[in-house]
């Protein structure tokens, strides 16, 4: 797990981190709406589904 800006060139974010599951989760804790659409992971591979899940 390494941040967004850290991913070397040619390799791809499959899945959402520990900071931004905790960014998301502080800013959904004051939401009183939330629209949401699409996964925070390529949940379809079991490896990259924890922040879908």
């Amino acid at each position: 797990v390494v941040p967004a800006k850290a991913i070397p060139e040619g390799w791809m974010g499959l899945d959402i981190g520990p900071d931004s599951t905790q960014a998301f989760c502080d800013a959904l804790e004051s939401a009183k709406t939330v629209i949401w659409n699409g996964p925070m992971g390529v949940f379809e591979f079991e490896k990259f589904a924890v922040g879908t899940q």
